[in-house]
């Protein structure tokens, strides 16, 4: 039996196939043709066995060796041609399809050969339809073509009596790959290297559904259609400017992942057939190599612009392209990844279709290629183009992150950008608008404005006439006010702050806890014509000594006045104060950028119209008991304190208590309450301490993004749940969703009276799907920030749909849903992302509370560049040990994307807080009380373990591996791994999985799994001990 190296290509697939069975499948490459007429099947299976006599390679098999993978050719092999017959089936050509789609979907054993099948199924007399299915290993696509022609050669040799093509000294795949080995590509690999230097090497399309943690190769295919009249302005055009029609579409395929990412540097997996010698011309096997294209827009162009750089990089790219993907990947150290291919996602072919070039006398033969449900990368481009038609093809997209309408879109944004190109190459890349069908965002106008614009202070003196003892506010301290009596408070104090010298236009800072006289104190404000300025007593002295010194306020009540002397003002009537529905009816301040608090100025009719709608949008009514919740120093107070006073219903002022203690919380919300708002930490502070939604209970949600476990807890049959969204710029909530559990939780639409658009960092719409700011118009814009006019242009600008209003830049990404509604994705400027990846903090929190014994959790990233990590924080439920964090580790690493692993574990008493009720991740970055410390040298403790690290040291010429060293962090590689799992086979007499060490690449993991299959967990070791390693995965190319 001959024996000889593997080539690279086949080198990862063989590995590959270790890690991921289900990828073999995807790496098929299959043809069904159909043959009309009448067929020699003999002649068939002759000419089908005499090429695979003559071509080695397909007799060849992979196999794992201690120096490292190699081709075992078997002699004397032949392939079977099975016949299945379906001709008397009532539907043949249906029988046929459905063994076509079995045929494919089957996947392979690399190590037994031949690689290669061939079914033929009989639907009539004299038609047939061959399937041909072939493994990558040992078959590119040229060679596929080639193959066929010499089946079909032998076929009509053989039927014409003649000598079949024989040439001895042929050259072999084999011989190839011997030659391929030789060559000294130190300078080419050196060149890849600068190519690829800085390069983003994952990039991050706007999926459709959770990404799963390990990639699953299932995929399917949407047939993209470039019309004639199309193709041929592209082949004049390409002419035109010295430029090739496949670099025309390629940057019309690079501005839409431009588009659809926002990445402006972007890499592309680019087949080569890899045959410049002659003598490789007719060679059979796997000599394609996959080299990437670094498309940059990182530079301004026009359309016109770049497609002459395209073509000029394209033409680089393709004459450096015989470094074999293997060794590329080894020069430039991607990141590992097990939830999508290294290096690059995107894929791009362009060739001639000469599958209409092949012929067989005396039938009539139609062939087509058969797609097999699979999708190597995330999304694949490959277009035939016809000598003088139409150019034809497929986007190949990965089914667990993409739905078919966004391959839809996809691809009808490239034969929109080609027409532009085509039509107006001047246009700038960054800045023209798809505008065509279906490209558009979708509506982002929540309707008209309420018509109830009435100032707070105006209907809740309607109401002291209408219900005069109707309960409108109480708090903890046994104070309550009806209606009348509340109005007749508010309007006494208003005529005691104006004997305090307030006048109209005045700043007035509320300095008092949260009882019935803060609410007074708002009120009495407004009556009187002041500004609210509401300020946290437990705050910082320093931010309320800032704050006084910016807004020079007429008087503070709770420091000139009392919350007692403001409740005990005499009786009187302030003096009338008519101000308009754009003056400013209170100050918020909210943390700035730059550390300093900002002051927004809120007027009577963005609250007005925010009141109204949203008390609208929640049902609430008269007889509504809303419990309030929320620091007097967040803006969502309001709603608590004002929306029930809006609509005649009744405000609940929990006092401090209830914010420190869970179960008076969850007491409280018992009481007869028909609708609270909280922070997500608060609503889970209740769930933890056994509380649960009552029967019709509104719940509102916001402050933070809301995770999905609390959406599904939170919603049941009986109860409604809302998560709201909106920043203080645009009047506390601008837009909302109503959550059902087991649905996603997105920020919904926005609210009547507010518009809302996604733009790119040119303020261009983006599509649907495509990740953008959160550009928020309409009534509840505010006037700015207090003294910030340079702050406030920035952010505000003019709507160019309205004229005369504003619409506020919110620094949020989101994304439209095709259902309708926005995602919240993150910041623009504190996009999270480690490695490449974007993560969310939520879903690594998610997973992690639900680890047993994990009362709660927080992630927060440390580090930034290269050395960003994720590092959680948990709140155990009682003491933990080592088999807890281990635990722990393995349901992170097996529930989430590979990058959102995270890198570090701590155990913390509490989870700290804002003011605001937020998680303080600021504070968390702080502490220090790791498991274990990274990095910790933690040698062998039993026996298996000494073994496996001196297998270990061996590979790696170390001296020692500690059993918790991470063996991709001192010098490990997949091949490697590959000669590891050998190694220990042979020594241990256990075969274990490839997988399980990507999974855990550490020594105490490998002994565990071995004890473990062996059933002898006294040699399993304190596996659970490790330090917190980071992960890293897969060094794996799909090619």
């Amino acid at each position: 039996m001959l024996r000889f190296p593997a080539s690279p290509g086949q080198e990862r697939l063989w590995f590959l196939g270790q890690i991921a069975p289900a990828s073999t499948a995807a790496y098929t490459l299959a043809l069904r043709i159909e043959l009309d007429g009448v067929l020699n099947v003999v002649a068939l299976q002759s000419a089908l066995n005499a090429v695979v006599t003559r071509h080695e390679v397909l007799r060849t098999g992979l196999h794992g060796a201690d120096d490292g993978v190699v081709q075992q050719v078997s002699p004397g092999l032949t392939v079977a041609l099975r016949l299945i017959d379906v001709s008397r089936e009532a539907r043949p050509l249906l029988e046929a399809d459905r063994v076509s789609a079995q045929e494919v979907r089957r996947g392979w054993d690399l190590t037994q050969p031949p690689l290669m099948r061939a079914v033929l199924v009989r639907t009539a007399q004299e038609q047939h339809v061959l399937v041909m299915s072939v493994h990558h290993a040992v078959c590119d696509g040229l060679s596929l073509l080639l193959l066929l022609e010499e089946i079909f050669d032998g076929y009509q040799r053989i039927t014409d009596g003649r000598q079949l093509r024989r040439d001895p000294d042929e050259l072999q795949f084999a011989d190839y790959v011997l030659w391929q080995r030789d060559q000294d590509r130190t300078e080419l690999r050196a060149q890849w290297a600068q190519r690829l230097r800085g390069a983003p090497m994952v990039l991050e399309l706007p999926t459709d559904a959770r990404r799963p943690p390990r990639q699953s190769f299932t995929g399917a295919r949407h047939d993209v259609v470039i019309d004639a009249d199309l193709a041929d302005r592209v082949r004049v055009y390409a002419a035109r400017h010295g430029v090739s029609a496949s670099s025309v579409v390629l940057t019309a395929f690079l501005v839409v992942l431009n588009r659809c990412s926002g990445a402006d540097d972007l890499l592309v997996g680019l087949p080569v057939a890899n045959r410049d010698q002659p003598e490789l011309a007719g060679v059979i096997g796997y000599l394609a190599n996959l080299c990437v294209f670094r498309g940059d827009l990182r530079q301004p162009a026009t359309l016109g612009e770049l497609v002459g750089r395209v073509h000029a990089d394209l033409v680089e790219t393709v004459k450096h392209s015989g470094l074999p993907l293997g060794e590329l990947m080894d020069a430039v150290a991607p990141p590992r990844l097990v939830d999508r291919n290294p290096l690059f996602q995107v894929m791009f072919g362009f060739q001639q279709d000469v599958r209409r070039s092949l012929r067989l006398p005396g039938l009539d033969v139609r062939m087509r290629e058969l797609h097999n449900g699979t999708a190597k990368v995330d999304l694949s481009l490959f277009l035939f183009e016809e000598r003088a038609g139409a150019i034809t093809g497929f986007l190949e997209y990965s089914t667990p992150a993409f739905e078919a309408a966004g391959a839809r879109q996809i691809a009808t944004m490239l034969v929109q950008v080609l027409r532009f190109t085509l039509d107006a190459p001047g246009l700038d890349v960054s800045t023209f608008e798809l505008s065509s069908s279906g490209l558009l965002p979708l509506p982002g106008d929540g309707g008209p404005a309420p018509a109830d614009q009435h100032p707070v202070a105006t209907r809740i003196k309607h109401l002291a006439a209408r219900t005069p003892d109707a309960p409108a506010v109480l708090d903890d301290t046994g104070t309550a006010l009806d209606y009348a009596t509340l109005d007749a408070r508010a309007t006494a104090a208003a005529a005691l702050l104006q004997r305090n010298g307030v006048q109209p236009g005045d700043h007035v800072v509320v300095l008092l806890e949260r009882t019935v006289a803060a609410v007074v104190a708002a009120l009495a404000c407004w009556q009187a014509g002041a500004v609210f300025v509401p300020l946290d007593p437990s705050g910082p002295a320093e931010r309320h000594a800032d704050v006084v010194d910016r807004v020079r306020p007429a008087l503070t009540i709770g420091v000139d006045l009392s919350a007692a002397e403001l409740l005990a003002a005499e009786p009187a009537s302030p003096v009338t104060v008519l101000r308009g529905a754009d003056s400013v009816a209170y100050l918020m301040f909210t943390s700035g950028s730059t550390g300093r608090p900002k002051g927004v100025g809120v007027t009577h009719r963005n609250l007005a119209v925010f009141l109204s709608a949203l008390t609208d949008l929640v049902g609430l009514r008269p007889g509504d008991r809303l419990l309030a919740l929320t620091t007097f120093a967040f803006d969502i107070s309001l709603l608590e304190l004002f929306g029930p006073l809006a609509v005649g219903a009744t405000t609940v002022i929990a006092g401090e208590e209830v914010q420190r203690d869970p179960l008076v919380l969850a007491a409280r919300l018992d009481d007869s309450i028909t609708i609270a708002q909280a922070t997500p930490v608060t609503w889970r502070l209740a769930l933890d301490a056994g509380w649960r939604p009552r029967r019709s209970l509104r719940v509102l949600c916001g402050g933070e993004a809301m995770p999905s476990d609390l959406a599904d807890v939170l919603s049941t049959e009986d109860n409604r749940v809302w998560n709201l969204y909106g920043p203080t710029e645009t009047t506390i909530w601008s837009c909302a969703a109503e959550v059902t559990a087991g649905r996603p939780v997105t920020i919904g639409r926005p609210i009547a009276g507010t518009s809302v658009a996604v733009l790119d960092r040119n303020l261009v719409p983006v599509p649907v799907g495509t990740v953008g700011e959160l550009v928020i118009g309409g009534a509840g814009v505010s006037t700015g920030y207090l003294g910030d006019a340079a702050t406030t242009a920035r952010r505000f600008l003019p709507d160019p749909d309205r004229p005369g209003e504003r619409m506020y830049r919110t620094g949020d990404v989101v994304r439209w849903r095709t259902d309708g509604s926005l995602e919240y994705i993150g910041r623009c400027d504190e996009q999270v992302k480690v490695r490449g990846h974007r993560i969310e903090l939520g879903e690594v929190e998610s997973v992690l509370r639900r680890a047993e014994g994990v009362r709660d959790a927080a992630a927060v990233v440390l580090g930034d560049g290269p050395t960003a990590r994720i590092a959680a924080y948990l709140v155990a439920e009682s003491t933990v040990d080592g088999s807890w964090a281990g635990a722990v580790r393995r349901l992170a690493s097996a529930s989430l994307p590979a990058g959102a692993v995270p890198a570090e574990y701590h155990v913390v008493d509490e989870i700290p807080l804002t003011p605001n009720r937020k998680v303080d991740r600021r504070a968390l970055a702080l502490v220090n009380s790791s498991l274990a410390e990274p990095g910790d040298h933690v040698p062998p403790r039993t026996a298996v373990e000494r073994e496996i690290a001196e297998i270990c040291a061996k590979l790696l010429g170390r001296a020692d591996v500690g059993v918790t060293d991470n063996i991709f962090l001192i010098g490990g590689h997949s091949l490697l791994v590959a000669q590891l799992v050998l190694r220990v086979e042979q020594e241990l007499g256990v075969r274990v999985p490839i997988v399980e060490i990507f999974v855990e690449p550490t020594v105490a993991r490998i002994a565990a799994t071995v004890a473990q299959l062996r059933g002898d967990r006294s040699q399993a070791g304190l596996v659970d001990d490790e330090p917190g390693w980071q992960f890293e995965a897969i060094d794996v190319t799909q090619s």
